[in-house]
């Protein structure tokens, strides 16, 4: 696997400029000057210099128009020739993608994956899969690793008790959770691999995919609702994850909607994942309703055809999904909804359900300035979520938010 060399020490009149740049999402040399406070002249050697090592580039008009006249080039910073290799541990399927870090897609290939092997071969594996999707004129600059559960940056996934059969008639069985996941292997696996590695829960990373290049491109404060891996959320502010203070912010299943209902292996009772289906086990349903066995991408498929017994199902759900959600829409108050890109164009009659509930159960003010629509990435939501993670974290090395490379992984990206 080739990777990418230490990145430039910057000075601090360049990280002053870069931050300038990052903020603006582009500038001409006259904005940074006034930004930044530095001379002209001083500006201008600096960006010649950074446009010369491959931090930033030109281009010849501006994104955005902020002044009258004649436009100046624009600067922006170069995640041209950057890329991450975006490794998919999902519920459904195993994959691996390698991005810009501006959101292309280079390659992709399916993989096998056992999450059960000891770390030196989980390192191992990881390697194999970023050297399945490495171009020979592309080097892999960073891997960031998408997994099907709740994970804690610096503390990994929680453990979930096993029972034997009978013991816990009230909670469905659960896999155990990898050994290498319960604590963060992120820095370990930078070590092994040579690249920054990060690990990151797959709801979050659609919910940045789609903020960064997708249905929620622009808001300032957009929740993203997942449907087929689980119920669960990612939420992103001004382009941000937010992960709470504990780090598993959006943990929509696991919100107490019975008070007399089941206990959940999270260690509370009547959580939304056990009051309703979730994952997969939504399909279950609707085949018994219709008397035949049927996958999930078949339900999505008659509902995508207008199925009409199909689409009130998924409106029903939407309905369900509203009810736990209501108090957490006024008390937020985002500007955005976005549910599950997985589902398609199926996503139509979910959405519909959270619009009549959420409507019903927040005040005008609230519901008025709040917009609900389908996810736009389908199956790339997870893989532009990661090329959005490295190209945040990369540029935040740049600006000398955070430290040591090999300490931070992801975080000191190069």
């Amino acid at each position: 696997m080739e990777t990418r060399s230490e990145p430039d020490v910057l000075q601090p009149r360049e990280r002053h400029i870069v931050a300038a740049v990052r903020d603006l999402d582009g500038a001409n040399r006259r904005e940074l000057a006034e930004l930044t406070g530095l001379p002209r002249t001083t500006v201008t050697a600096a960006v010649a210099s950074l446009i010369a090592r491959g931090l930033l580039t030109e281009t010849d008009g501006p994104a955005v128009t902020r002044r009258a006249g004649r436009p100046s080039p624009t600067v922006r910073i170069d995640l041209s020739r950057k890329t991450v290799a975006a490794v998919e541990l999902g519920r459904r399927s195993q994959s691996v993608s390698l991005m810009g870090f501006d959101g292309r897609v280079l390659n992709r290939a399916d993989i096998e994956f056992d999450q059960a092997q000891p770390f030196e071969a989980v390192a191992a594996s990881l390697a194999a899969a970023a050297d399945t999707v490495a171009c020979e004129a592309t080097e892999v600059s960073a891997m960031v690793v998408s997994v099907a559960m709740p994970f804690r940056r610096g503390a990994g996934a929680p453990q979930v008790p096993m029972y034997s059969a009978g013991e816990m008639h009230f909670a469905r069985a659960r896999a155990r959770r990898p050994d290498w996941l319960l604590t963060d292997p992120s820095a370990a696996l930078t070590e092994a691999l040579g690249i920054p590695v990060a690990i990151e829960n797959d709801i979050n990373l659609a919910a940045l995919g789609e903020s960064g290049h997708g249905a929620a491109r622009g808001a300032h404060t957009a929740v993203y609702l997942s449907v087929v891996p689980g119920f669960g959320a990612g939420i992103v502010i001004d382009g941000r994850l937010y992960r709470g203070a504990g780090g598993v912010a959006g943990e929509l299943a696991h919100v107490s909607v019975r008070e007399d209902g089941d206990l959940c292996v999270c260690g509370n009772r009547g959580c939304y994942t056990t009051a309703r289906r979730n994952g997969p086990s939504l399909a279950d349903d609707i085949a018994s309703a219709l008397g035949r066995n049927m996958s999930l991408d078949e339900v999505i498929e008659l509902a995508a055809e207008g199925d009409v017994a199909v689409r009130r199902w998924l409106a029903d759900v939407g309905r369900s999904m509203a009810e736990p959600l209501a108090g957490f829409v006024t008390m937020l108050n985002p500007d955005l909804l976005v549910v599950d890109s997985a589902l398609g164009p199926a996503a139509a009659p979910v959405v519909e359900g959270l619009r009549d509930t959420i409507e019903r159960r927040t005040s005008p003010m609230t519901f008025q300035g709040l917009e609900i629509r389908p996810g736009q990435l389908t199956a790339l939501a997870i893989p532009a979520g990661a090329a959005v993670l490295a190209a945040q974290r990369y540029v935040d090395c740049l600006v000398g938010l955070t430290s040591s490379r090999r300490l931070d992984g992801l975080g000191a990206m190069g």
